[in-house]
């Protein structure tokens, strides 16, 4: 299938690889599609994609490479949209807000996505504990998360 990425411009994806968010992201509750894409030259981080509207992507990161204590607990009400019964079959992102100079970029701890990899199921949590930021810092990985 060929979609027209904001960030990569038109690309053939394999549907089997599309994610459903069932309720939509809050704020895009319409758009329920979307495909990880790799963001090019760099494994750090990924493009969320909708497949229905090429301008609306996110840029994704899995947020243990910059805190690696990161943990929160998983609503059973979220548990259940997903189909979670394993933790292995779960990959966590958050949101990047790209700022200028890079460096200044912050990830959205307060409202992780939650993808069931098997299912293809995806969900972005907000969180009701206070422990995170919804624009904490970005920091260089550690020496043992670079070879993840």
């Amino acid at each position: 299938m060929k979609i027209t990425s904001a960030y990569l411009g038109e690309i053939e994806i394999d549907t089997s690889k599309i994610i459903t968010f069932p309720s939509g992201i809050p704020g895009f509750s319409e758009v329920r599609q979307f495909v990880l894409l790799e963001l090019p030259d760099n494994p750090m981080f990924h493009i969320l994609q909708s497949v229905d509207d090429a301008s609306l992507a996110f840029i994704i990161t899995d947020p243990y490479y910059f805190y690696q204590d990161y943990t929160f607990e998983l609503e059973p009400s979220a548990m259940e949209v997903l189909h979670i019964e394993d933790r292995n079959d779960v990959a966590i992102y958050t949101i990047v807000t790209v700022n200028k100079p890079f460096a200044d970029s912050t990830i959205n701890l307060k409202a992780p996505i939650v993808i069931h990899v098997k299912e293809n199921l995806a969900k972005q949590v907000v969180l009701q504990q206070d422990d995170y930021s919804s624009r904490a810092s970005i920091h260089q990985p550690s020496p043992e998360k670079e070879g993840k």
